[in-house]
């Protein structure tokens, strides 16, 4: 299946049912690992095109670390250090 593919098919699926849950994937080979991940981006770029999330959200949503932006200011740097 390709990027385009998969977009198409989870678009039409969240159009039908928005809350839709993501597709868990299992792999046990490195291949399998790349296809989970197209695939689940694939289905990140249907949900913004079907309007469920904002490009900024999937970007909270996706990140690693959490930024509390009312106190991201707060935080102290000391570039001598770094």
């Amino acid at each position: 299946m390709t990027f385009a593919e998969a977009v198409a098919l989870y678009t039409a699926q969240l159009r039908a049912n928005p809350a839709a849950p993501r597709p868990l994937f299992r792999h046990e080979t490195v291949e399998q690992m790349h296809e989970s991940k197209m695939l689940d981006r694939a289905f990140d770029q249907a949900q913004m095109d079907v309007g469920l999330v904002t490009p900024a959200e999937m970007q909270r949503i996706n990140s690693a670390v959490q930024v509390d932006h009312s106190t991201a200011h707060r935080v102290i740097r000391y570039p001598q250090y770094v």
